[in-house]
């Protein structure tokens, strides 16, 4: 069956919460890491950064997230939204450093958690959210895009414990260029509408 790739507020928080419960480290994050300030994230729990997901589903515009379905299975969520709602990636040294375009810029969107269930992985969804999120930000407005995937080429070809950005070869296939990367691989990625 045909993936398709919805608004995680459309899908619903069954859906999304399905695929989180479905992978060790998306359960403690709730794909909030990239989004609180170093400073909230040690005030929170597990169940509390569950509670800030819901909410922000539910209740954000432009909507936050993308789910992919697979014959109505949750397969997969991709986090996307304007850049200046993520508060730890403006913060990063990578970020600040090294992005081309002004951290207060409300049109420069993020794709920054692509998650896919282990069982799922290495069979397209991965590639099929990003584009979708790619397709979400422009409808949204977005003039250029970011992303912070691994570099797998500066890793041996391995990918580290918990990942869930992308890989730079899948956007670089999606038209990104990497501008800059970290000695972990993090790479900071980038593409103009």
């Amino acid at each position: 069956m045909a993936i398709t790739v919805v608004p995680a507020a459309e899908a619903g928080w069954p859906a999304v919460e399905a695929v989180f419960q479905s992978e060790a480290g998306a359960r403690n994050c709730w794909c909030q890491f990239h989004v609180l300030a170093n400073s909230e994230q040690r005030t929170t729990t597990r169940e509390s950064r569950r509670e800030l997901l819901r909410e922000q589903v539910e209740t954000l515009d432009p909507p936050r997230g993308l789910i992919a379905l697979d014959g109505g299975e949750p397969v997969g969520w991709c986090g996307v939204e304007p850049r200046v709602r993520l508060h730890h990636v403006l913060a990063t040294k990578l970020v600040v450093a090294n992005s081309p375009e002004p951290l207060d810029d409300p049109l420069v969107w993020s794709i920054y958690c692509i998650l896919v269930p282990p069982r799922r992985r290495r069979q397209g969804v991965g590639a099929t959210l990003l584009s979708a999120g790619v397709a979400h930000a422009i409808a949204h407005g977005a003039t250029a895009l970011e992303g912070y995937p691994i570099d797998t080429a500066l890793r041996g070809g391995k990918l580290p414990p918990g990942f869930s950005t992308g890989t730079v070869s899948m956007f670089q296939e999606e038209g990104f260029a990497p501008v800059a990367a970290l000695p972990s691989a993090r790479t900071l990625v980038h593409r103009r509408v």
